[in-house]
């Protein structure tokens, strides 16, 4: 009996042991299921933030790059406004009379400028003429307009444009106390769209009475 009682004894206590590991190793698998939770949740928490400050750097890098394009134009409009070829100031131009002719009481005549800068520059229109006499005092009624249409040409340095001057031969068939023949020292020009004249020396009578307009002027044209 007391050796049955014995192995009782025994095979209790190994139950018990048995038991005891059951929930030891159930515990672990616990432990390690919220550990590998724990581990899971984090990474996801990690990745979630990397990418969302990945966005504000990508966010940057669009923002810098549409700023660059906007730069971009603006110095290809910058580039394509100073390469643009601008009037001809009075500066730029020096005014001759040429290929005078007189005929039937008419003297016709070519106001020719000449580029004498080193910039290219346009004239487009009509210049201003009149004759004045010493001192720079007009003589007379200033060239009406005549003929046209105008046109822009386009003067490289030393280029050259001119415009048709047209005027009657002294009286040119006018009653004398119309005419007021009088003595010119030459002619004031203003080139087309400017306020500063050019003068070119010519001695010469014409018609300077009031009502008088025979003197004519053409548009710019190119040679």
């Amino acid at each position: 009996m007391r050796t049955r009682s014995a192995r009782l004894a025994i095979s209790a206590a190994a139950l018990a042991t048995a038991a005891l590991s059951l929930t030891a190793c159930s515990s672990g698998g616990s432990s390690t299921a919220a550990s590998g939770s724990t581990t899971a949740s984090q990474s996801a928490s990690a990745l979630g933030s990397t990418g969302t400050s990945s966005q504000p750097s990508t966010s940057t890098g669009t923002g810098s790059t549409a700023t660059s394009g906007t730069s971009s134009s603006s110095l290809r409009t910058q580039a394509g406004g100073a390469a643009s070829v601008v009037p001809c100031a009075t500066g730029q131009l020096k005014a001759t009379q040429q290929d005078a002719s007189v005929g039937a009481g008419q003297y016709y005549s070519k106001i020719v400028f000449t580029n004498v800068s080193g910039t290219t520059c346009t004239l487009d229109g009509f210049p201003g003429v009149s004759y004045v006499k010493q001192a720079g005092v007009q003589s007379g009624n200033a060239a009406q307009r005549s003929g046209g249409p105008a046109h822009v040409v386009t003067l490289k340095p030393h280029g050259t444009a001119s415009a048709v001057l047209h005027d009657a031969n002294g009286i040119g068939g006018y009653d004398p106390s119309q005419c007021r023949l009088s003595q010119a020292q030459g002619l004031r020009v203003y080139p087309p769209n400017q306020k500063a004249a050019l003068f070119i020396p010519w001695s010469t009578q014409h018609c300077a009475g009031p009502t008088i307009h025979s003197l004519t002027i053409g548009p710019v044209q190119a040679g």
